[in-house]
Order: C-alpha cells, then sequence, then structure tokens
C-alpha cells in the first residue's frame, strides 16, 4: 500500500479515532486504524467514487468510527496502523504532503518534508467486522441542538454504576421531539427539542452510553447542518457529514423519571442564573475543603422574603451571602451537595439568564428550569401554600424556549 495525503487532511480524519481505538488490548487490529486504500467490499460498500479515497476505520467491539480522506493512492492495500503512533507522527510531520507506504512485511514508513518514520502495521484482513449502518429508525437533528442537549445533560450519567441504565442517557424520539435524559441517582437532567424529520419504526427509545456521548459532542459542529441518527437493533450510528460514529446500546430499561419529579410545589422562586451561579462558585471554595477530614460540607439555602440566603460552613471556613430572587409560597431551608447543584447551574445554556426554582419539602428534590417554564412536568401549586390564588408568574409575557431543559436535584439531610 502506498497513498500521498495532505497533512490537514489526514489529521483531521485520524484524530477522533483516538477515542475510539484501543489502547491496552491484547488484539493488534483493535488497537489501530484500518486503512483502506481504495475502500474494500469487504467492510462495506463506498457511497460515491472509491477512486483517490482512502477509508479509515477505528473499532473497539464496543464502538466505533469510520470516515475517508483524499488521497493519491499509488498501491492498493488495507493494514491496521497503531492508533496513538500514527496520530503522534502525523502531527510532528510538517506541513504539506505525507506518503504512507507499507510493504508486505507490515513495515510502515511515513515520510514528509525531510523527515521519516518507520513503524509496524498488521493485515487488514484481521480487523474485526463492524456492524452494518442501517436501521428501522431514523431522524435528523440539528449538530449544534444536539450538541448543547449533550452538554446539558451528560454530566449527570454516571460512569460506572452497578444499575445499568444509568451509565447512559436516554434518547426518546417522540411526536417530532426528541428528549434526552441523564441521571445518577442524586441529579437528574432533561432536554428536549424538535427534530427536522423523523422515521420510526417500533423502537423509540434507547439507552447511550455517557462516555460515547462525550466523544460525540466533540465531533458535533455549531451548525444546522443535520446529524443523521440511525437506531438499528443493537446500535446506533450518528452520520455527521461523511463520518460515521457508533455504538452498542445499552440493553436495559430506563426507569420511568417522570415519577421522579414532584407533582405539587410549596415554593417557587425566579432569579439570574448568572448570580446564582457565581454564589455557588464561590461557596464551593469552602464546601470542597478537605481539612481537618471533613470531606465535602453541604450548601445551605434559605428560601424567604426576596432572597435566598446561602450559607455553608467546613473545617476550612465558612461562606454567607444572599441572592436577590422573587420567591411566592412558603418560606423554606434545603441543603444540597455543593458540586450538584454547580454542574446543574454551568449545564444551562449560556443564553438563559432568567430561572425558576420549584420545591416541594426539604427532602424532596429542587427543579430547576427555564423561567418560561417547560413540557417536561406540569407541576401544580400545593394549596397548603397557594390556597386558591394563582402563583407568581415571570416577568413580562415570553414565548416558551425553542429548545427546553430541566434539571431535578436531590437535597442531603441536615442536622438540626
Amino acid at each position: 500500500m502506498k497513498a500521498v495525503f495532505d497533512k490537514a487532511a489526514l489529521l483531521a480524519a485520524i484524530n477522533p479515532a483516538v477515542s475510539v481505538a484501543q489502547t491496552r488490548n491484547t488484539m493488534a487490529a483493535v488497537d489501530g486504524i484500518l486503512f483502506e486504500c481504495p475502500p474494500n467490499p469487504k467492510f462495506g460498500e463506498f457511497e460515491g467514487d472509491p477512486d483517490g479515497v482512502c477509508r479509515i476505520s477505528a473499532f473497539d467491539l464496543e464502538k466505533g468510527l469510520r470516515t475517508s480522506v483524499p488521497c493519491r493512492i499509488e498501491e492498493d492495500g488495507m493494514y491496521v496502523i497503531n492508533t496513538v503512533k500514527m496520530l503522534q507522527i502525523v502531527r510532528a510531520l510538517p506541513e504539506g504532503e505525507i506518503t504512507v507506504e507499507v510493504s508486505d512485511r507490515g513495515r510502515v514508513t511515513i515520510s514528509g518534508g525531510y523527515s521519516k518514520f518507520e513503524i509496524t502495521a498488521t493485515p487488514g484482513d484481521e480487523f474485526p467486522s463492524m456492524p452494518k449502518f442501517v436501521g428501522d429508525s431514523r431522524c435528523l437533528v440539528p449538530q449544534r441542538k444536539l450538541r448543547a442537549m449533550i452538554q446539558e445533560t451528560v454530566f449527570s450519567v454516571a460512569q460506572n454504576d452497578q444499575r445499568a441504565a444509568f451509565n447512559g442517557a436516554l434518547f426518546r424520539v417522540e411526536d417530532g421531539w426528541l428528549t434526552v435524559v441523564g441521571c445518577d441517582g442524586n441529579r437528574l437532567s432533561a432536554a428536549r427539542c424538535e427534530v427536522t424529520s423523523a422515521e420510526m419504526g417500533e423502537k423509540n427509545e434507547m439507552i447511550i452510553p455517557g462516555k460515547f456521548l462525550s466523544e460525540l459532542s466533540k465531533l458535533l459542529s455549531d451548525t444546522d447542518e443535520d446529524a443523521d441518527m440511525i437506531i438499528g437493533r443493537k446500535n446506533i450510528v450518528f452520520r455527521i457529514g461523511g463520518t460515521y460514529f457508533f455504538t452498542r446500546m445499552l440493553d436495559t430499561e430506563y426507569m420511568a423519571y417522570e415519577r421522579l419529579l414532584p407533582q405539587t410545589y410549596m415554593t417557587q422562586a425566579y432569579l439570574s442564573r448568572s448570580e446564582l451561579l457565581s454564589a455557588v462558585e464561590r461557596a464551593s471554595i469552602v464546601t470542597e475543603d478537605k481539612l481537618g477530614g471533613s470531606g465535602r460540607s453541604h450548601v445551605k439555602l434559605d428560601f424567604e422574603g426576596g432572597e435566598i440566603t446561602m450559607s455553608s460552613v467546613s473545617a476550612g471556613g465558612s461562606v454567607y451571602e444572599k441572592i436577590p430572587a422573587a420567591i411566592d409560597g412558603q418560606p423554606l431551608s434545603i441543603g444540597f451537595n455543593c458540586r450538584y447543584l454547580l454542574e446543574a447551574l454551568k449545564a444551562c445554556p449560556s443564553d438563559c439568564d432568567r430561572l425558576r426554582i420549584r420545591l416541594q419539602t426539604p427532602l424532596m428534590g429542587v427543579v430547576i428550569e427555564p423561567a418560561e417554564g417547560t413540557t417536561f412536568l406540569n407541576a401544580r401549586p400545593d394549596p397548603t401554600a397557594y390556597g386558591d390564588r394563582a402563583p407568581m408568574a415571570s416577568a413580562g409575557d415570553r414565548e416558551m424556549r425553542e429548545d427546553m431543559f430541566m434539571y431535578f436535584v436531590m437535597p442531603i439531610r441536615m442536622n438540626g
């Protein structure tokens, strides 16, 4: 095999593959990138003219990536080259053309300018078969919206929880809307947006691993160009331009998250996200202190009058400040793990500064939404606190946001 690439194009093609190919695997074929010059029908048909194209694939038996890069093919071939070494070499070579040549004995020569490297490769026939990029269901979602929804929810997906469903995010396509939900048992996040188009079969729900979603968000761009979601029986494929990024879905049932959300509220507050975020960030300086073996302490929020009083005390110090807010209902004091509250506020869209917070009791989670409201739940004011009067509404007559989000953070039990 011998092919000549433009450095920038080759680097853009192999860079995302690093997150896929395993670096500590006994199978050399899984530890590297498959180069097909030109695309080989054994690994699937190529859409378009295969001449002058090298197809690049990475697969760790759970998730994978496939893309293509233009090149000048001088000798046909198909080999697997170590991912990390290939990336390091390409980055180090000067700008311009890069030549990749593989001998029959698997010796790889990578050269550019006056530099030349030699490493080894394995035959491409040893690369594992990848799933077909087909499915009974599919929908189109603008890339900027999909990326925003992932960033707004993936932080609350667990990493290695014994409950398999918590290690992934729920994707649900229904009535022209895509809903994404993440939960780790301590907090829940949800985001929703309209899809460009959808052709759904029997399966309209899937659980996608959180680690995969973190990598997917890096591939998505801030454009209105659609990402194509192709939903198969066991795998889900995201087609972004000419790149396919896919993973095996988690084979489990997701919890009925709607049942976790409170149906009534005793207290609600309208306030500035930026003011609350800044206050919680300052409080984290104290709550994350570990002096004297105290570990993490909680932050206490008192909702009363026209402000929220926030305080925290740890072995290393204390913090106390007030955040202006329009509060309606019963006065209420509640405690939170500062990090959980902070991550939820950071995940809110940057263009949404006015929030609505609703609470029921000091032992029930708090709901954080945009001030305009959402369609995730239709909570009712508790008659104990509001009687027959209507609760306070958000200032101004604003329409509901195009893209909705909601966070539910569980409190901690405070002493005294």
